[in-house]
């Protein structure tokens, strides 16, 4: 999977997981350790080196997941178990996760360097929570 994102988009986005934390709480930890997240990034980071794609990691503190991605507003109930994200500003209502993969890839494109105008669209982004089973 690395090695298709790496050769396949010129630019990735990934969360800063705090996996040791996620790791301490007991009923997502055997879910957290099967995912191996440690390994998956080490292996896109150096993947993308030698492909020549741009990894971009965003900081473990911005709201991917609570921020709407139509209008920008912050939802601050959200929670783990809530699946679907729905704005209660504009109501747009989409999967959590495709929400916040909308949100990483504006976030890694404003760190994009533009060029003659011309902003890269070519954006790979990686939204991946944990459920409790």
């Amino acid at each position: 999977m690395t090695s298709y994102i790496a050769k396949t988009w010129s630019k990735v986005a990934i969360e800063d997981l705090c996996v040791s934390g996620m790791l301490a709480n007991r009923k997502l930890s055997q879910a957290v350790a099967d995912q191996a997240f440690y390994e998956f990034r080490r292996q896109l980071e150096y993947k993308c080196s030698l492909y020549g794609s741009e990894l971009v990691i965003v900081d473990r503190f911005f709201p991917s997941s609570k921020t709407c991605s139509n209008c920008q507003d912050i939802k601050q109930d959200l929670t783990l178990s809530d699946r679907w994200f729905t704005c209660n500003s504009c109501g747009v209502f989409l999967p959590r996760d495709w929400n916040a993969s909308i949100n990483l890839a504006r976030y890694a494109d404003g760190l994009s360097v533009k060029a003659c105008g011309v902003v890269n669209a070519d954006v790979a982004t990686v939204k991946q929570e944990v459920m409790s089973v």
